[in-house]
């Protein structure tokens, strides 16, 4: 799905590939949540294991490379190099948050509470895409510069 990613960013757009990407996601996890209410069986462990590969491949297409895409593109010159590394920090932080209380989350909410939180933050994700990224596809690193500038005006 990596390679599909590769060959649409540019044809379809980061914002666009990011909702479908992180809608995907979030649908997955509500679905991963699902499949642990109740008896298991052949239908439970379908829908997990088919929401487990709905979740990869969301990924795969959406925040696994745009991150990286945008962490690259959207800082001003000036600060390019602290920002992609504060950018870069703070993601490898909340990968580290989120495999340290994935454990404890089970225990407290279960594993159908935990895979709806987690499916929730999806929800919270594509608000904060919708309202704070820009499209960047087909800018250049100064179009995408006076974007923020615009927006740090009003």
């Amino acid at each position: 799905m990596t390679v599909v990613a590769l060959r649409l960013l540019d044809k379809r757009g980061r914002r666009e590939m990011l909702f479908i990407g992180v809608a995907g996601m979030s649908l997955s996890l509500f679905m991963l949540g699902v499949a642990f209410i109740g008896e298991t069986g052949t239908i439970t462990t379908v829908i997990a294991v088919g929401s487990l590969m709905l979740f990869v491949s969301s990924f795969a297409i959406s925040l696994g490379p745009i991150f990286w895409l945008l962490n690259a593109e959207i800082y001003p010159l000036s600060v390019r190099s602290r920002a992609a590394s504060l950018g870069t920090m703070t993601n490898w932080f909340f990968n580290f948050a989120v495999s340290l209380t994935f454990l404890p989350l089970i225990d407290l909410a279960g594993q159908t509470g935990t895979f709806w939180l987690y499916g929730a933050v999806g929800l919270v994700t594509l608000w904060f895409c919708w309202r704070f990224v820009p499209e960047t596809k087909g800018r250049s690193l100064e179009q995408i510069e006076s974007i923020f500038q615009r927006r740090a005006e009003k």
